[in-house]
């Protein structure tokens, strides 16, 4: 079967690639900062504009049996639109929330309403919160969640790819190592200096530069754990260091909630007491492997954790890995008919 993945985020298209070739599909992936047959940029997906790309790719499109859309689900419109021409099944996992940049497109909603349900439509969301946004517009899926699975393969997405597409910015990879890997995002540099506050414990400490989740493997044997402050509800870095094996450290929930509601904490979407429980870094594998502080003068204690129970740690994250492998895989199984 011939699978067609379209996506605005390198992330999604290549745990998916693991997912694909596990299950013996035939995967074309496409990414829209190629800008090839997704326009760069084209997060609002307006219906001219989605009109315009099946028009210019209506034959290529029509050679998949399988089209499948991520980050972000308004991608779903250059087929929802044209739902009638394809005789394929479309699959929105969604993940960055249904309507990511469409507010205010009334039509967008009536057509996911639409064919929430129909049966050559599978909307998949990747993280329970997805749930609770579609259910806020009257949307509601048939499907489970199926997470991230947090594994990679090395082959290129595409003939055509450089190592570095995608990714803005200074990822130059430093193989220096040390006791707490820190996140390179905004509540580690710009909410606060995290590597700032570890290092006043005696700590040594680098930044989370790399490119996806090769690169991080060659991390995870050279700092004893990673550092977090949540941004969002779910992260693909979340899955990828519970498969590699490498110990995090992070707010509690209640921290969390605290430190959300100070200036220019970054969380997106918003967190709060009733949808916290949400958070990938509080679920159920989390829970089991997890180093939670309850304030920042805990993180030099919650690193020592880590290193007097590494070995009990590992073991957990790894069990914890192989479940949920072995869950996500089947989820899919059932998704693509490849039970």
């Amino acid at each position: 079967m011939k699978v067609l993945h379209l996506s605005h985020h390198y992330g999604c298209l290549k745990d998916h690639q693991y997912v694909c070739k596990e299950l013996g599909l035939e995967l074309t992936s496409v990414f829209s900062l190629w800008d090839t047959v997704i326009p760069k940029g084209s997060f609002r997906m307006t219906q001219e504009l989605a009109n315009s790309i099946w028009e210019k790719n209506e034959k290529y499109f029509q050679s998949f049996d399988f089209i499948t859309t991520s980050d972000t689900a308004p991608l779903s419109r250059i087929v929802l639109e044209n739902f009638d021409k394809f005789d394929g099944t479309l699959i929105v996992w969604v993940s960055n929330r249904f309507d990511y940049d469409m507010n205010g497109d009334m039509p967008y909603y009536d057509l996911f309403r639409k064919y929430i349900n129909h049966p050559r439509v599978k909307v998949v969301p990747y993280t329970e919160f997805e749930n609770v946004w579609m259910t806020r517009f009257g949307i509601k899926t048939n499907y489970p969640v199926i997470r991230p699975i947090g594994l990679t393969i090395p082959d290129p997405l595409s003939e055509d790819e450089s190592h570095i597409m995608g990714f803005d910015g200074n990822y130059e990879l430093n193989l220096e190592g040390g006791d707490v890997l820190v996140s390179r995002y905004h509540n580690d540099t710009k909410f606060q200096n995290s590597r700032n506050i570890c290092e006043k414990f005696g700590l040594k400490t680098g930044t989370a530069t790399y490119r996806g989740a090769e690169e991080l493997k060659q991390l995870a044997s050279l700092y004893d754990c990673f550092l977090i402050f949540p941004d969002a509800y779910s992260k693909f870095t979340t899955f990828e260091l519970m498969q590699i094996g490498m110990p995090v450290i992070l707010p509690s929930e209640e921290l969390l909630l605290e430190l959300s509601r100070r200036p220019n904490y970054f969380f997106s979407t918003g967190v709060a007491t009733s949808t916290v429980k949400y958070c990938e870094w509080y679920n159920e594998h989390y829970e089991n492997f997890a180093v939670y502080f309850e304030d920042l003068d805990g993180i030099g204690d919650a690193v020592s954790m880590v290193q007097e129970n590494r070995t009990v740690i590992l073991q957990n994250m790894s069990d914890c890995a192989r479940i949920h492998k072995e869950h996500t895989m089947n989820q899919w199984k059932e998704i693509y008919g490849t039970v």
